[in-house]
């Protein structure tokens, strides 16, 4: 869907491309985020987080112009998990997730003063930082003549920094990053992500139940495209899209883990009523980030949403002793019944009406729920070292299902995703000898598909697009 936006464009363009240096982008990939570590950055490296800005370059006519658009710095450090408290009196201090112990295994989290994660001890753009801006807000280049620094940055500190699409090299666009003179703020005075966390407790570090929970929470995300809902950690409970027509209802009953689908002694209720504690929550102009760890017996597992205009990232670490599997599925709610449950295995989709209907058990390369309520794409992907581990395909839609819910309101609608067989070795680094198993789901909120192919064939494009990443590259920029 997006690359048909852009076809006119693009056709219009390529004569100008093969001629010169193109001065618009002719990058299609409006959702994108572009993520650069200070490590790819290093002329930036030692530069104060908030006095790196962002640039585009465009032409009105025959008229150059820079636009500031906004740019992110999410500190980033290497810190010990440490241990969870004995009790939800006991005090925490900085320097570890839980707050609490000291050595034992480290990980690379995102930084937040606000969590006993603490700030970065760098407090400047380092190496292991992550800088992000949005693909859609790059430009072209200047024409010969016509480079210039822009207002208000320090002059001979700009990089260029070059996006190729893989998928079809002659799309590129180019990012301009300067250090600014101090009269620029990052933002450039948008905000394209509203994340606020809201503890029914209060403040997280004087409030929150560390060694055990729950912690009810009321915290919401809101983009102009949609708005994700959490109640405690762990539960993610309420999508709303806004994106064209859709209707604004909430059509998600949560985002689901447990062992099997009869087994509900572990599963998102029991982690959020055990130890657990933030990792980081972070509201930003291009990015929302919110990390935290505490699952039961696995008090290291850690997952972290990342949310952008479009879409959501959550990515799960699982840090826990063998356990028989694990199932991580999508389960709608009642205000999803009228749309249709499609995927690469099912493309002509299943209508969601708590009826059950045959699905293969293949896993998915993509999954689509459509309807007047709006549209949800997800792809999961599985990076793993452990050989034993199968990955099954989950789908049940079924108003009065045999087995008792774990959580939520006992019904099955469109439930989907993937379920992992076979036995998971020791993934938790404390126990010793361990293996890894990171799962990673990107879902992206858009308006209805009018038509079953177009559906298919955006599903098919999001997808490709997925596998192969805009490139990057930056090398120094000077009028």
């Amino acid at each position: 869907m997006r690359r048909a936006l852009a076809v006119g464009a693009l056709a219009l363009l390529t004569l100008g491309v093969a001629a010169c240096a193109p001065d618009q982008s002719t990058v299609a990939r409006p959702g994108d985020p572009v993520v650069l570590t200070g490590a790819q950055l290093p002329a930036l490296r030692g530069t104060g987080p908030g006095r790196i800005v962002a640039f585009r370059h465009t032409y009105e006519g025959d008229t150059p112009r820079w636009t500031q658009v906004p740019v992110q710095v999410d500190e980033r450090t290497v810190v010990p998990f440490g241990s969870n408290p004995t009790n939800n009196n006991a005090p925490g201090s900085s320097g570890t997730v839980y707050g609490q112990g000291s050595g034992g295994p480290t990980a690379l989290q995102y930084a937040d003063p606000k969590t006993f994660v603490g700030a970065d001890p760098d407090s400047t753009f380092d190496g292991d930082d992550e800088l992000v801006f949005m693909a859609a807000d790059a430009g072209g280049q200047p024409r010969n003549g016509d480079a210039t620094d822009p207002p208000g940055v320090v002059p001979g500190s700009g990089l260029r920094v070059a996006l190729v699409d893989p998928r079809s090299v002659a799309q590129r666009a180019w990012m301009y990053l300067f250090v600014t003179d101090g009269s620029l703020d990052p933002s450039a005075g948008r905000d394209y992500v509203d994340y606020d966390f809201l503890l029914d407790s209060g403040e997280y570090k004087s409030t929150y139940k560390r060694a055990d929970g729950p912690n009810p929470e009321s915290s919401e995300v809101t983009t102009s495209t949609y708005r994700i809902g959490f109640s405690d950690r762990w539960i993610e409970d309420r999508w709303e899209i806004f994106a064209g027509s859709s209707t604004r209802v909430d059509i998600l009953d949560g985002n689901k883990n447990q062992f099997a689908v009869n087994v509900c002694g572990r599963s998102n209720v029991t982690f959020a009523d055990a130890e657990g504690a933030f990792v980081a929550n972070i509201d930003g102009p291009v990015r929302a980030i919110r990390s935290y760890v505490g699952a039961n017996s696995g008090p290291r597992t850690q997952r972290t949403h990342t949310m952008y205009r479009d879409r959501e990232s959550i990515v799960t670490d699982l840090r826990v002793h063998a356990i028989p599997g694990v199932m991580d599925f999508l389960d709608y709610s009642d205000a999803a019944r009228g749309m249709a449950y499609h995927s690469s295995t099912q493309p002509g989709g299943v209508p969601i009406d708590g009826a059950p209907d045959p699905v293969s058990t293949a896993p998915a390369d993509w999954e689509v729920v459509n309807g007047d309520q709006g549209a949800v794409y997800t792809r999961t992907e599985l990076l793993t070292d452990v050989s034993s581990v199968r990955q099954t395909w989950f789908y049940r839609d079924e108003t009065n299902p045999p087995e008792a819910q774990c959580w939520g309101d006992g019904s099955f609608l469109g439930a989907s995703g993937p379920s992992l067989v076979g036995g998971i070795a020791n993934t938790d680094p404390v126990l010793g000898a361990h293996s890894t198993l990171r799962s990673s789901r990107t879902v992206v909120f858009a308006a209805p598909y009018g038509s079953t192919d177009g559906l298919v064939d955006a599903a098919r494009d999001l997808t490709a697009d997925l596998q192969r990443p805009l490139r990057a590259s930056a090398s120094p920029f000077r009028p």
